[in-house]
């Protein structure tokens, strides 16, 4: 009775190519990895550039008064995110159904598109509209992207693998914003091109860049599942709604049976705020303030860049170290110290003097660290606790949560960074973190979460 079993897993052991120590799922080639990881390396990138530039275009291209500044950027933010709130658990749904390589492929067009558009905006309406699209391209990457990632690797190397991931996208963001982009609106001035239109050849670069990652996933990547094994489209919509919400239900029922998955619902409303307020107010942040400590705009961005880098240079460091933990240790409690960190980390934002010398650096590399480390934790975390065959529909439900609270943050720091002080939206930030890992702890405290051995697919604990 036991040599079909144990034949059985043999054979799927030798369909199981590896990278590395990282052991992939059967059926799936380290190519098809690689190029997973460049096009989604570059959407997170063209985020984090068109983050970068985002006080560019209020200064040198819309005019915005800099002491309105706070408040635009947290309105635009709550806009894009408010549109994520709505698209982003169905977006999750629909990747289930048509396909994640599809989503990840809209995503990039939709971020060209907004790179191609920001020079252009004649003034705030515009920048509402294109934030407004924007965000729905990023529901579509949220949707697309992380989830197809645990369809690649084995639970047992997922520790391992996310490593691998931030170690990569930590390359591509570090070479792209910190070095290059950061410095793109420089050399372009410097060349002879007024500073306006240094910026828009700079953001408009970025969107070709996007579209040449778009046509390589589209020429590249493997289909997500072979067309006989693909939900026909065919249903009335009504029934379609019906298993959309029907999948919704059963990941809350998930979460009542399983302890850990209930602790990623209850923290993913503070886990996308610390992103959120990097990406509208660090930027900001050091523009109005090297502005007054006599620094121009493109110098400013530079150092912006520099912060930005060091903190994707985290990713050199904490994931090669932090994975192979992941893959050894109790994932439930190095998940919620990683809170606990970047807590205090946002929480040192005040402490800053000067954004010019030493200070700023040491703050971007601490909060580098911090959030690298809650990334790959919550990760591999996620791989563990989610149901496979609903991995969409759960991250877009976490991406939900996540986001209504985002919503709130964004429009509130918006405020205080303009009445309270520049470094207030990243004292929310920590005291929101302190108390969700607090009210975490205390959640796990009722009792034991469920028995979820880390083993890869032939079944071997690992």
């Amino acid at each position: 009775m036991d040599t079909a079993p144990k034949g059985a897993v043999r054979q799927k052991a030798e369909n199981q190519a590896r990278i590395g120590p990282i052991t992939l799922m059967p059926g799936i080639p380290p190519r098809e990895v690689f190029v997973f990881l460049l096009v989604t390396g570059i959407a997170v990138m063209m985020t984090a550039f068109i983050a970068l530039m985002q006080p560019y275009v209020f200064t040198e291209m819309v005019g915005v008064p800099r002491d309105q500044q706070g408040r635009l950027a947290g309105q635009l933010m709550t806009v894009q995110q408010a549109v994520v709130l709505v698209c982003v658990s169905f977006a999750g749904a629909l990747a289930d159904r048509i396909g994640r390589r599809a989503m990840v492929i809209f995503a990039l067009v939709g971020y060209s598109m907004a790179a191609f558009a920001y020079p252009l905006a004649g003034g705030v309406v515009a920048l509402f509209v294109i934030r407004f699209c924007f965000g729905i391209a990023s529901s579509a990457h949220t949707a697309g992207g992380p989830p197809k990632f645990f369809d690649y690797v084995d639970n047992a190397s997922r520790g391992r693998f996310m490593a691998l991931v931030m170690v990569f996208y930590g390359l591509i963001s570090v070479l792209m914003v910190g070095v290059i982009g950061a410095a793109l609106p420089g050399w372009l001035h410097s060349a002879g091109y007024d500073t306006a239109r240094a910026g828009t050849y700079a953001l408009w670069a970025c969107g070709i860049v996007g579209l040449g990652a778009a046509l390589v996933a589209a020429m590249f990547l493997m289909p997500d599942a072979p067309a006989k094994d693909r939900r026909k489209s065919t249903a009335p919509a009504s029934q379609g709604l019906r298993e959309l919400l029907g999948g919704f239900w059963r990941v809350v029922g998930h979460a009542r049976t399983n302890r850990g998955f209930g602790v990623l619902l209850l923290t993913s409303f503070v886990v996308r705020t610390d992103e959120a307020v990097v990406g509208s107010f660090l930027a900001l942040w050091i523009t109005l303030r090297g502005a007054q400590e006599g620094l121009g705009t493109t110098g400013t961005v530079a150092i912006a860049g520099t912060a930005l880098a060091l903190m994707r240079a985290c990713s050199f460091v904490i994931p090669p170290i932090l994975g192979v933990l992941l893959d050894k240790w109790d994932r439930t409690t190095i998940y919620v110290a990683s809170l606990v960190l970047v807590g205090i980390s946002f929480l040192c934002a005040p402490l800053v003097t000067s954004v010019t010398g030493w200070e700023i650096l040491a703050l971007a590399l601490f909060i580098g660290i911090a959030e690298s480390t809650q990334t790959i934790a919550q990760q591999a975390f996620f791989g563990q606790e989610a149901p496979a065959d609903l991995r969409g529909t759960a991250y877009g439900l976490l991406a939900f949560f996540g986001t209504a609270s985002v919503v709130v943050v964004s429009l509130a720091s918006g405020y205080l960074f303009d009445l309270v002080g520049l470094t207030a939206p990243f004292v929310l930030i920590g005291l929101l973190h302190v108390i969700f890992s607090a009210l975490a702890i205390g959640y796990l405290a009722l009792g034991p979460t469920s028995e979820n051995p880390i083993s890869d697919a032939t079944g071997v604990t690992g």
